[in-house]
């Protein structure tokens, strides 16, 4: 529930205008809360705060929303960093706490938090994918995947559940930006991350990369299991080493979803064990999440010689390995087009998609 605004001045005109635009909404008004001039009586015992109006009213604009979901918005709470429920800004109240503010002029970060915590319920609601029937398929082998994260569900899907299991590892590894990105991506629709840019950091800083993607120590640790393991660099042999006719191409989430799904996991985190939340989200968001334009983080300069140097370091440990590999060790080099990268903190986009997944509720009944 929400942590209300402060509660106005009980027959003040003030909270009668506040009550009056409470209902305006309600009934899906998009009059802004300064052009707004209406008077009604008072339906609660507090009046909803200021994030959860403009952002009911946003939804508004945006085609509307269910009562129920109306009052989902009303009532959530704003989590994560930032400000408490804010109140309307001619509204008296107890003169403790933040200043009132104009809804309209909150920055879209504050919307989000709130958006987050009506989307994260919607995603335990869904809980995670049931477990596929069947016998495992006598013809054909079984087989492990690790490595890219991304490049590692489309493995999974080609092989489905029936193939997946004891059998030979299967390392798939793409240029290391793209692993990276893929990493961070993954990560925020399993337990959530650091931002982006704190991400990186956090791994330029410690000298290391991100254990699955460090395919050398991922190949070596498997080096001895039953069935081997191959390192594949080469997207076209993938189908072949995995013994399927066709790899669905890889679903690669923009920075706005990403960083969407981040905040989200925050939140799920909060709501179901742990030992859950994982399951949730890449099971009920990942492949629900609708797509948009915004391409996927890309690193920033001030990371690229770090990025250039640890690829050249696994080229080389993957040139001297004493296991398959299947492709051009330097297939590893990072890219790094130089294409416009995703702005760090997209936060209009990420305000955009919220409002898009909750005013079209069919998010939650298909994968896309």
């Amino acid at each position: 529930m929400s942590h209300a605004a402060a509660a106005p001045v009980a027959g003040s005109p003030g909270a009668a205008r506040a009550w009056g635009w409470v209902a305006h909404l309600r009934d899906g008004g998009t009059t802004p809360w300064s052009a707004w001039t209406g008077e009604a009586p008072a339906t609660g015992r507090v009046l909803p705060g200021a994030q959860q109006l403009e952002l009911l009213r946003r939804l508004n604009l945006a085609g509307g929303v269910a009562p129920d979901v109306a009052q989902r918005v009303l009532t959530a709470a704003a989590p994560g960093r930032g400000k408490p429920d804010l109140a309307l800004v001619g509204v008296p109240g107890s003169g403790y706490g933040p200043r009132p503010v104009d809804p309209a002029t909150l920055p879209a970060d504050e919307l989000v938090r709130v958006a987050t915590s009506v989307l994260a319920e919607d995603v335990v609601r869904l809980g995670p994918a049931r477990a596929a029937r069947g016998l495992p398929r006598p013809w054909g082998q079984h087989h492990r995947v690790a490595g890219d994260p991304v490049l590692a569900v489309a493995a999974r899907e080609a092989l489905g559940p029936r193939r997946l299991g004891r059998g030979p590892m299967v390392v798939v590894g793409a240029p290391l930006d793209q692993m990276l990105a893929d990493v961070w991506t993954r990560r925020c629709f399993e337990r959530g991350s650091f931002g982006w840019p704190e991400w990186l950091r956090f791994w330029q800083q410690r000298g290391q990369l991100p254990p699955r993607i460090d395919l050398p120590a991922v190949a070596e640790r498997h080096a001895g299991s039953p069935g081997g393991v191959r390192v594949v660099l080469d997207p076209t042999a993938l189908p072949h080493a995995l013994g399927v006719r066709r790899v669905p191409a890889p679903r690669r989430p923009g920075a706005d979803a990403a960083e969407l799904a981040r905040r989200i996991a925050t939140v799920v985190g909060v709501l179901v064990p742990t030992d859950e939340r994982a399951a949730l989200m890449s099971q009920a968001l990942w492949p629900r999440i609708p797509r948009t334009t915004m391409p996927q983080v890309s690193v920033p300069d001030e990371h690229r010689e770090w990025v250039t140097r640890a690829a050249e370091r696994m080229t080389g440990r993957l040139q001297r390995a004493g296991y398959p590999v299947v492709g051009d060790p330097a297939a590893v080099a990072p890219v790094l087009t130089g294409e416009t990268p995703a702005p760090e903190r997209p936060d209009a986009a990420v305000l955009e998609l919220a409002v898009r997944m909750l005013v079209d509720d069919d998010w939650t009944k298909e994968t896309r």
